[in-house]
């Protein structure tokens, strides 16, 4: 973009970038359109090397798993080809990792145009409307978006005193606003506990963060989602205890009280507790036989899996093996199993190193950076704690692969990537501030 001063290139990233972020709270269409723009701009950004920018992609080599990403697709490629089928679609089956481009494009543009805590009102203000919406949605059986049909505010099926929804928010679905809301909450959460000594000095900072941090909880709570829920209270009590010790006995305190209240006067909320390790149940026992399934693709095809995507097109067909031909089929239900299906062992091991070199990467920049530098410190703690929400999460649903989850998971480790690239050219105060 030759016609286009530096300065106005930036300004032009930072209006797309700031409209993909947006879009991740709502709209996948948005999603979709904003991020490939993003990706256009930012990636013609770094091609003219601007002389005022100080940033360049070489910066960006330890701190990006690239290799491992690369690795993946080229192992997803290589098992779709060799074990697909004549029916495989094996250019959608490729391109279902797009999120590794994500990653990268997103890692390039936060650096250039990191948010701000300005910003961060700003999404305060939208997260708390959003929870709203949620917990409308769980008390009315409404949904704006889809009038008229409960595809994706869905009926709990259970015989109650109280008639409750499943919130699903803007993304139609409850499983996929439950983890999604939760990587809000866990900023939130970060942001409230490193400014509560400060409180009075943060004002409506500290008062949004709690309120938002509440209201996210609340809204998880009516998703209904059990593995949500397992998953929320591991990442919060990790993101306390990290925090502090003394906060994180308080935050056990309220949610056992909260708890306590819950179960003894909401019964569908008690019953679906109750159903957490009963076998016998629909949604249980339909999990536990997909997963024998996908265990069986695994031993057939070990080296390379039955193909990124193909173990749901075919689970049919193993679950017909295992005598239960009409049984439940989908994906795994399982982010450990998907991969492990799908990609075989060479997969799940890419996968494992892909996921752990982020904590890694997101504790390393937790604990070097400075206490006085609360807003980056908050997106490290916050994503940690995001990241240890969907992996928990992802024993019970592959929350991995779903788009709108995936696009926002790919924010929070870009987030860290860029924070963490900033932090070593000394970039910090002026960027993140």
């Amino acid at each position: 973009m030759p016609f286009l001063s530096n300065q106005m290139h930036r300004r032009l990233l930072h209006f797309s970038l700031s409209l993909y972020l947006i879009a991740t709270w709502c709209s996948m269409a948005g999603m979709e359109i904003f991020g490939w723009l993003t990706a256009v701009i930012v990636f013609t950004y770094f091609l003219r090397k601007p002389a005022d920018e100080t940033l360049r992609v070489s910066d960006f080599s330890t701190a990006l798993p690239w290799k491992s990403c690369i690795a993946l697709v080229i192992i997803t490629a290589l098992g779709i080809f060799i074990n697909g089928t004549p029916q495989t679609d094996e250019l959608f089956a490729i391109g279902s990792q797009r999120w590794v481009i994500v990653l990268f494009f997103l890692s390039l543009a936060l650096s250039v145009s990191f948010p701000t805590l300005k910003s961060y009102r700003f999404f305060l203000g939208f997260v708390i409307i959003l929870a709203l919406y949620a917990i409308f949605q769980s008390l009315t059986g409404i949904d704006i978006l889809r009038p008229g049909s409960h595809r994706a505010v869905q009926p709990l099926g259970l015989k109650s005193t109280i008639e409750l929804w499943r919130s699903s928010g803007f993304f139609g679905s409850p499983l996929q606003y439950g983890y999604i809301a939760g990587f809000y909450a866990c900023l939130c959460l970060a942001m409230a506990l490193l400014t509560f000594a400060r409180r009075k000095e943060f004002g409506w900072i500290f008062t949004g963060s709690v309120s938002a941090f509440i209201l996210l909880t609340t809204s998880i709570i009516t998703t209904f989602t059990r593995g949500a829920w397992i998953a929320m209270v591991v990442a919060f009590l990790f993101v306390a205890w990290t925090a502090s010790k003394k906060i994180a006995a308080c935050l056990v305190g309220v949610g056992a009280a909260v708890f306590t209240i819950l179960f003894s006067t909401v019964d569908i909320f008690r019953m679906r507790v109750l159903t957490l390790f009963n076998s016998g149940y629909g949604s249980n026992s339909d999990r536990v036989f997909l997963w024998k399934a996908n265990w069986e693709m695994f031993k057939d095809y070990p080296i390379l899996g039955i193909g990124y995507q193909e173990n749901e097109v075919r689970a049919g067909e193993y679950v017909a093996r295992l005598g239960q031909p009409d049984a439940f089929t989908g994906h795994a239900h399982n982010n450990y199993l998907q991969m492990l299906a799908g990609t075989g062992i060479t997969g799940f091991l890419t996968y494992m190193f892909i996921i752990s070199f982020m904590l890694w990467l997101t504790w390393r920049l937790w604990k070097t950076l400075p206490q006085e530098m609360i807003w980056p410190r908050a997106i490290a703690l916050g994503a940690l704690g995001a990241q240890i929400h969907l992996h928990i999460g992802g024993f019970t649903e592959a929350n991995f692969k779903t788009g709108t989850t995936n696009h926002n998971f790919m924010v929070v480790w870009a987030l860290i990537v860029a924070l963490t690239v900033l932090q070593k050219k000394g970039l910090l105060r002026s960027k993140a501030s």
